[in-house]
């Protein structure tokens, strides 16, 4: 079993043999699958960068340990979570340099008692017993510990007031209490002064302003007062009073500041509206507000000012019909993001109610439709929604608006405001142009040579871009790195090439580029993770980061950077800039859409073998990157393209073929089936159905009843066939997950109770007489951790989880995505037969596993085009062996006939029937994805003989 020593920042993990002799690490794979499901915990935390191994320990920082589920604590054999509070009191006067926080723990009621209590690290000894703090537990005892461990020359006023400022937020949260005095404390400490100008005849006024309510009364307070002062008491308009503090450094601009006074020299005037940041430290001040219009001169012809960015809600992106309905975007750093669609209340109140029962059961993720919700977001996004549904004719806009200033381009919204201007061919003659040093053993393909001529020859016609749109795996990335390669040898510019991606792509990026040339042309260079530029408008440091960047290189980042430094990045003049996975600009308005647009190159290059996901606006949008004013404007567009797509009459054929031919010679779309003809054969038929044993059919039968309660009408009504219908799912892949208990089980025990588990082994047994490699999807983290445990118990092979999971630091993001990648490499590297478990979430972007050529679609996805891209993961170039695709169903026993006589169809067999259906309009590139994916709705009739009540 685990025993596990702490220390204040870590948690060491041992595992001890019957004689509680230490296991060294090698050797946990060979264990008694008793303890399966802890050595999964810690080597799915080490699986995605969130752990370390030691020689015989592994070691999980106290952060990482808090934030685990309560059932996975429970697991790791952890104590229990402090149940009682954290109150904190002053010690001394809070101006005072001698003043403490003071701690201590209570059972409180209104006047609790005092636990002898012994903290160390985030656990805490009470008496015999031993606790875990929360999270924001943790964080207050570290805060407070870490300043009262300052000196007295240190502290005081202003930094006491920073440190109770802290405490204040943290006091929100569950378990921890300030005394009254602390509470009673209405503080606001700025992180920069903003200045504001004023011009009046002739003369110059500068005045400080700072982000509160009231900030108009702050103004007027340091205007009339003579000197600067550490505290401003600023009154709001409820009757209360703020205290708004500086520090040293801020004190000292405030009082450069109220030494200009008004300015009436010109010559002055304008040496601090064209020089500010040397009369201002730009670290402590913001000072853009004194110029804008000069700095512009040196962005691309598209930006047009800098400003506060505000979020755009264009009606036309709508792709319901006028009406506007709640939705998630579920956005994550490595794989992008997710939409889901609340198309009726009753569906926003499963929603509601499977998010209480996450909540009661102490879970800080909700689990829905695929993606993990923090229960904090769903809860914002609850109210948003209740909004929406009573007023669904107007999109409801968040309250809260970004306080960064970016830059403002010319959109393309309503009105064609920016184009290239140039005067485009009908016919574009392709010819390809070698280069001499491809490494010796890579040859391109032919499609690839006409991907590469297709973009040669769009450069030299002086075009801005274009969209290569190849299916995936066929290759983009050589195309486009041979593209890149070949202008560096034949333009001798002093420019740089940008490349951005999702993180999770990039580290490929360089791995290829150093695999397919060589000697390699240029240098890479890595911008993202720690990248050292300025994010905000400071001209003098963006100038100076962008002068640093300007040379021949490739520069490798992703779309987060680009939208934090675009003040920098903008400045530069890029040779090329390719966006891969081009699908993350498809939102016309959003931020990272116009950093993205907003940045200046001699040719833009769209990359996606996904161009249309929600609406066909999403191609409008990448096109606009490469070619802007091809398709005119979004709304135009829109009214031709997207608004017929809601009549059920509107030849959909027609439409796209027509769209197709408006981008003409700048879209290069190809699909494998079509040129690939050296890849291996791909077997995609092998759907196996079995008969559901006792244990399972029974259970399903059940929710079958529920669903059909007639005692239940409207909304509960609906509710229970929600319920029922991801019951239903759940338990055509076992029924022991419904309730999660299939630990409790033994492997022949779970094999036994499910028929998709009984062919999903079979299949196993086969592969591994074969000596092949296996992916098997599933996308819920319970049915992955009971495969991971059969699949043990059953071969001996303790197979690795890719689940995508985002880590909740930024330390652990670039840990994270090289462990996915080392674990897939591991996994690529063992010979003969293995097994990874992967959520098709996880496999929809950037991760290549062509050493696997079975893949078993354990759980399938509603959306087939999703599903395809899953299997691709391993059909693409660089298999080598025919791929077999595996796809097993659980069905009913031939007796089950409805009352025509008819064979009775089971989940997975409607399911496997609709996705068939929408195949074919997946295959459309120019068809949004999200419309091929299936609905509840579309489910309810065939599963329980009715449409919802």
């Amino acid at each position: 079993m685990f025993k596990y020593r702490f220390d204040n920042k870590k948690f060491s993990f041992y595992f001890l043999s019957k004689l509680d002799v230490i296991v060294p690490i090698e050797n946990w794979n060979e264990l008694q699958s008793n303890y399966l499901s802890q050595i999964a915990i810690l080597s799915e935390l080490h699986d995605n960068g969130l752990a370390e191994y030691l020689d015989d320990a592994c070691s999980v920082e106290n952060a990482v340990i808090l934030h685990l589920s309560d059932i996975d604590k429970q697991i790791l054999n952890l104590p229990e979570t402090y149940p009682y509070e954290i109150f904190i009191e002053p010690i001394g006067t809070l101006t005072h340099n001698t003043f403490k926080f003071k701690y201590g723990f209570y059972d409180f009621h209104p006047n609790g008692n005092r636990l002898n209590a012994k903290l160390d690290g985030a656990t805490l000894a009470v008496n015999e017993n031993l606790y875990l703090l929360s999270e924001k537990q943790y964080e207050t005892c570290q805060n407070i510990d870490k300043f009262n461990d300052l000196t007295d020359d240190e502290k005081g006023n202003v930094v006491n007031l920073q440190a109770l400022s802290k405490l204040k937020i943290l006091s929100k949260e569950r378990g921890i209490k300030l005394d009254n005095f602390l509470n009673s404390q209405e503080l606001f400490i700025p992180e920069k002064i903003t200045l504001n100008a004023h011009f009046d005849n002739g003369v110059l006024g500068i005045s400080p302003a700072v982000e509160i309510e009231n900030s108009v009364s702050f103004t007027n307070t340091f205007n009339k007062l003579p000197v600067v002062r550490d505290i401003y008491p600023v009154s709001g308009n409820d009757g209360t009073t703020t205290r708004v503090l500086f520090a040293e450094n801020q004190k000292t601009e405030l009082q450069k500041i109220k030494s200009l006074g008004k300015i009436t020299d010109p010559a002055k005037i304008r040496d601090i509206v064209e020089n500010h940041e040397q009369y201002f430290d730009s670290d402590i001040v913001d000072s853009k507000n004194l110029s804008t219009d000069e700095i512009l001169n040196f962005y691309g012809a598209r930006v047009t000012e800098i400003g506060i960015y505000s979020p755009k809600f264009y009606a036309f992106t709508s792709p319901y019909k006028s009406e506007w309905i709640p939705g998630i975007v579920v956005k994550d750093k490595v794989h992008g993001e997710k939409r889901i669609y609340f198309k009726t209340s009753d569906k926003l109140s499963y929603f509601i109610e499977q998010k209480d029962k996450a909540a009661k059961n102490g879970e800080n993720i909700l689990h829905w439709e695929g993606v993990d919700l923090p229960i904090e977001d769903a809860e914002k996004f609850i109210q948003i929604a209740k909004q929406q549904f009573k007023n669904p004719n107007t999109p409801v806009k968040s309250e809260k608006k970004s306080d960064n200033e970016v830059l403002i381009i010319k959109e393309n919204a309503e009105l064609t405001e920016f184009t290239n201007g140039i005067e485009l061919p009908e016919q574009l003659q392709h010819k390809f142009s070698k280069i001499n040093n491809l490494s010796e053993g890579i040859s391109l393909k032919e499609h690839q040579k006409e991907g590469i001529s297709w973009l040669q020859s769009l450069f030299k016609e002086n075009l801005s871009g274009g969209l290569l749109a190849d299916d995936m795996g066929l290759g983009k990335t050589l195309q486009l790195l041979y593209f890149i390669e070949w202008h560096s040898q034949h333009y001798n510019e002093d420019k740089p090439y940008l490349i951005v991606a999702p993180v999770s792509l990039l580290e490929n990026w360089e791995n290829e580029y150093k695999k397919f040339f060589n000697p390699q042309n240029l240098p890479l260079l890595k911008l993202y993770g720690s990248v050292s530029l300025t994010r905000g408008n400071e001209p003098r440091k963006n100038h100076k980061n962008a002068k640093d960047l300007q040379f021949r290189q490739i520069i490798l980042t992703n779309y987060e950077t680009v939208r934090s430094y675009q003040f920098s990045l903008g400045l530069v003049d890029f040779a090329i800039i390719a966006l891969d996975e081009a699908q993350k600009i498809k939102t016309p308005g959003a931020l990272v859409t116009n950093a993205s647009k907003a940045l200046k190159a001699d040719f833009k290059i769209a990359m996606t073998g996904t161009p249309v996901e929600n609406t066909l606006v999403d191609i409008w949008c990448i096109i606009d990157f490469a070619i802007p004013g091809l398709l005119g404007n979004a709304k135009d567009f829109a009214k031709e393209y997207q608004n017929p797509l809601q009549d059920e009459n509107t030849n959909r054929k027609e439409l796209t073929e027509r769209l197709r031919g408006q981008i003409g010679i700048f879209i290069k779309r190809r699909l494998k089936k079509d040129v690939a003809k050296d890849l291996p054969n791909k077997y995609d038929n092998a759907k196996i159905r079995t008969v559901m044993p006792r244990a399972q059919l029974d259970r399903y039968k059940l929710e079958i009843e529920r669903a059909n309660d007639t005692s239940l009408k409207g909304i509960e009504g609906r509710n229970q066939i929600l319920k029922s219908l991801w019951a239903v799912r759940d338990i055509s892949d076992h029924p022991y997950l419904l309730e999660n208990n299939f630990r409790n089980f033994s492997s022949d025990e779970l094999i036994s109770s499910s028929s998709k588990l009984q062919t999903t082994v079979g299949i196993l047994a086969d592969i591994r007489s074969k000596d092949e490699k296996v992916i098997i999807f599933a996308d819920r983290r319970e049915t992955q951790k009971m495969l991971q445990k059969v699949v043990y118990e059953s071969f001996g092979t303790f197979p690795r989880i890719i689940n995508g999971d985002t880590p909740t630091t930024k330390q652990h993001e670039g840990k994270a995505n090289l462990s996915r990648q080392q674990t897939i490499d591991n996994f690529q590297d063992v010979s003969g037969f293995n097994i990874i478990i992967m959520s098709p979430i996880a496999a929809g972007v950037g991760l290549n596993v062509t050493q696997a050529n079975h893949v078993i679609h354990y759980t399938r996805h509603w959306n087939p085009a999703k599903e395809e891209q899953a299997t691709d993961r391993a059909y693409r170039i660089g298999q080598k062996k025919d791929v077999y695709v595996y796809y097993p169903m659980a069905i009913f026993p031939e007796e089950m006939k409805d009352e025509n006589g008819n064979k009775l169809k089971s989940f997975d067999e409607v399911l496997d029937l609709l996705l068939n259906r929408k195949k074919a309009l997946a295959n459309d590139a120019l068809f949004p994805t999200e419309e091929a994916e299936i609905t509840p709705d579309e489910l309810f009739g065939s599963i329980f003989g009715t449409t919802g009540k």
